[in-house]
């Protein structure tokens, strides 16, 4: 009689138990996929500025004195000298400059005049001043290299050269004409070379093309590090503002960022040849990584759920803890629980971003496979009931205090970096969003793309 009671008083405690289910439940292993960050193919704008009053200066310093020199040109010993009398302007709208070129011109010729039947043959000098106005197209050739080409708009006497004969006015003006079509061609000559030695834009362009290929430390408090892979560069069409020439071109490059350890140095691939473009460069995008740690998103977590009684018919549960890691690329909620069942269990799900709320969320959370394995014998009830249902909105985390730190510095970075001496990235990123969620080590990431106005500006261009 006794062993019975005894018999009956274990099965009591047994039943009791399965009732109140002490959990033993194994913990999924915890694991990450790998994550990189995509680059972003950019289109990056690049400007060079010309300061159009400096190209005017040292043009103006390059051609001096004596322009032309000619002797014997015509079946008239026409001989011809040009000198520069005075500086000219610029006057430039996108890429074509207009001025006024000051010349002083001589010219010495033979000439026969027959009145009153004598013949009166001699050589005369004649002296004039004329105003050229020329236009200069300015373009980048095939290599790199700053080109232009000029041609005459036209011409203007100043002081118009006469010669009286005994009484004959002797046509100088045509024969001055003729000295100055000799000359003209060996003036734009000295102008365009003048204008193409002054600025070496292959070398500029260059730095800008290698200097950009090493990686730059963004943020050393988060080891953040910008890599700009160029592809290919294109150049639009030129542009003015006031007395700046400004060109404009499209360096097409992916643009990612890497969190740890500075990337390793690149090989640096040359600059490719060159080519044009219609338009102007785009807007600038950049892929960044913006990392919320586990902890915080466990500590958040806890004040929403901890110390919480769920109900599902006459049993419950209350969760005294919670924290969150990774398994296979989901999230896994570690909950510590008591009332109908104690121990641990664990639910996954798929961590996603809500752009409505800007928060980070679990969607289609589950049990993971092993509690479940268990919770059929133990504690079926939760299987079949709405607790991860309550559970679930109670676990979405804000993150636009993570994103807007993100975005802060990366302007920062934007308002101090200097890719190479006299050659600056600047602009601002204003457009933050996010494509894509990854579980890494500590944390999860939001993978956060970022537009804005950003420009490579070559500036103290050296005449």
């Amino acid at each position: 009689m006794r062993i019975l009671n005894l018999i009956t008083i274990g099965a009591f405690f047994a039943l009791a138990l399965n009732s109140c289910g002490s959990s033993q439940i194994e913990k999924p292993v915890e694991s990450y996929l790998p994550s990189n960050i995509a680059p972003a193919v950019s289109e990056l704008p690049v400007v060079a500025e010309i300061d159009v009053k400096k190209l005017e200066a040292s043009v103006n310093n390059k051609i001096n004195g004596l322009l032309f020199d000619g002797k014997n040109l015509t079946d008239r010993d026409l001989s011809v000298k040009i000198w520069k009398a005075g500086n000219f302007m610029f006057s430039i709208t996108n890429n074509v400059i207009e001025y006024r070129l000051p010349l002083k011109i001589w010219a010495k010729f033979s000439w026969k005049v027959e009145k009153f039947g004598l013949s009166v043959s001699d050589d005369y000098e004649v002296n004039g001043s004329i105003a050229l106005i020329y236009k200069t197209s300015v373009y980048i050739g095939k290599d790199w290299k700053l080109m232009s080409t000029t041609e005459p708009a036209g011409y203007q006497w100043l002081q118009t050269p006469k010669l009286s004969i005994i009484g004959v006015n002797v046509p100088v003006t045509p024969i001055a004409n003729v000295a100055l079509s000799y000359g003209n061609d060996v003036i734009i000559k000295q102008i365009d070379n003048s204008l193409t030695q002054f600025v070496d834009i292959k070398k500029y362009i260059s730095e800008v093309w290698e200097s950009s290929q090493k990686p730059a430390l963004l943020s050393p408090e988060n080891n953040l590090w910008l890599k700009i892979t160029p592809k290919d560069i294109y150049v639009a069409p030129f542009t003015t503002k006031g007395n700046t020439l400004n060109i404009s071109m499209a360096l097409y490059a992916q643009v990612e960022s890497v969190i740890g350890s500075e990337p390793a140095a690149p090989t640096i691939t040359p600059l490719p040849e060159f080519k044009k473009i219609v338009r102007m460069p785009q807007q600038f995008n950049l892929n960044l990584a913006a990392d919320v740690t586990y902890a915080q998103i466990s500590e958040f977590a806890k004040k929403q759920v901890v110390g919480k009684t769920f109900k599902e018919g006459t049993r419950s549960i209350t969760i005294n803890d919670l924290s969150i890691y990774s398994s296979e690329g989901k999230a896994i909620f570690e909950a510590d629980v008591a009332g109908s069942l104690k121990g641990k269990i664990y639910f996954t799900g798929k961590m996603a971003y809500n752009a409505e709320t800007k928060s980070l969320e679990i969607i289609e959370p589950d049990f993971d496979i092993k509690t479940k394995n268990v919770l059929v014998k133990s504690a079926n009830w939760l299987l079949h009931g709405t607790i991860l249902k309550k559970i679930e909105p109670m676990l979405k985390y804000p993150v636009e205090a993570n994103l807007e730190q993100v975005k802060a510095e990366a302007n920062k970075m934007l308002s101090e970096y200097n890719v190479y001496e006299g050659i600056t990235l600047t602009g601002s990123l204003n457009n933050i969003s996010v494509t894509d969620v990854n579980m890494v080590p500590g944390a999860v990431r939001l993978k956060a793309n970022l537009k804005g106005n950003v420009v490579i500006k070559i500036g103290n261009l050296k005449f």
